[in-house]
């Protein structure tokens, strides 16, 4: 089975390593051994033996298996699934299985390289996360949408930009799982606010699952029923900054993400993270990152 994609154009001889199904079962080379994968489970569920350890997968999950993982499992009600199979190359061309395996990227490839590390870190670190992970409707959702565009570049090739398309939403999407449930949600439910029943990690899953959308104060406090000051007061505690700020942060984190494992145009990246306004978007990138995003990209 060819677990990535060819391209079709006539004369361009070039191979992305990303391949994306769906399923209403666990294909037999679910545990290829040359590509990582996301299982986005929308519905039924399924007894799951990961190495040798139990898990119960109920809809809407998403399950992380690295290469090394051997998976069994067994259909206790109809599902139906999106899965992505991926090789840490289609990141970035560094991140090869033996520089993996080595941990070669904690110190010596400097902070850009590092944090497109952090993104595969869940599949390397069982510390990090376990490989089943409950998730709302709404993050499904959002997941799906991801998984949907980055499966139309790849069967669609349109322009030149698939390729770099491509590679933009699988980044998204690591993005978006990390973000959302792994860096922030990596403890339990300490940081939920007693008087409010929130959680800073509840809140932050929206601001990631809404992450190009317009999102302001009046929208959030309706949201999660919870007035402005006691909503930046879980921000402070939880991040030292304001409910806004931390937006701010992700929507930044992830356009670095885009323009240092991309060449889609800046305008485009704009979007993804909330700018409608491109110039806009330069002026806040250069005021908080010391430079515009074209100078970031060519560093």
């Amino acid at each position: 089975m060819k677990l990535y994609t060819e391209c079709f154009w006539d004369d361009w001889d070039r191979i992305v390593d990303i391949y994306v199904e769906k399923n209403d079962r666990f294909p037999e080379y679910i545990n290829d051994d040359t590509t990582y994968k996301i299982v986005a489970v929308e519905k039924g569920t399924l007894g799951l033996k990961i190495n040798g350890r139990d898990y119960t997968v109920k809809a809407p999950a998403i399950i992380l298996l690295s290469n090394k993982d051997k998976a069994d499992y067994k259909i206790m009600e109809k599902i139906k699934a999106d899965i992505v199979f991926f090789n840490p190359k289609a990141v970035r061309d560094e991140f090869s299985y033996e520089r993996i395996d080595a941990h070669d990227f904690d110190n010596q490839f400097g902070t850009i390289i590092y944090q497109d590390y952090v993104m595969i870190l869940p599949f390397t670190n069982a510390d990090i996360t376990k490989p089943v992970i409950p998730i709302s409707l709404n993050s499904l959702e959002r997941v799906k949408n991801i998984i949907g565009s980055l499966d139309a570049q790849l069967k669609g090739q349109k322009d030149g930009f698939w390729p770099c398309r491509s590679r933009s939403f699988l980044m998204e999407l690591l993005y978006f799982i990390n973000y959302s449930y792994v860096i922030v949600s990596s403890g339990d439910d300490k940081d939920m606010d007693t008087e409010t029943s929130v959680s800073f990690s509840e809140i932050v899953e929206y601001l990631n699952e809404h992450i190009g959308e317009n999102i302001n104060l009046e929208r959030l406090t309706k949201t999660f029923l919870i007035n402005r000051n006691k909503l930046n007061d879980i921000f402070m505690k939880e991040s030292s900054m304001t409910c806004m700020n931390y937006l701010l942060k992700l929507r930044l984190d992830l356009a670095k993400v885009l323009l240092s494992t991309t060449q889609i145009p800046i305008g485009e990246v704009s979007a993804r993270v909330g700018f409608e306004d491109q110039n806009y978007f330069t002026k806040v990138f250069k005021k908080h990152e010391g430079m515009s995003p074209k100078a970031f990209r060519n560093q």
